[in-house]
């Protein structure tokens, strides 16, 4: 019984690491595209 226990939480905390790594990678490709509107609409492209 211990173990599963110690499995679960050890599941859960791997499941919170994956779910805030996802959240940072969708918030920068979001804070990214913002910077290249701006940057669009004040002239700046390539």
């Amino acid at each position: 019984m211990r173990d599963a226990k110690t499995s679960n939480a050890w599941l859960s905390r791997f499941g919170w690491l994956v779910f805030i790594w996802a959240v940072s990678v969708v918030a920068t490709a979001v804070v990214a595209v913002l910077f290249r509107l701006i940057m669009g609409l004040a002239g700046l492209t390539l």
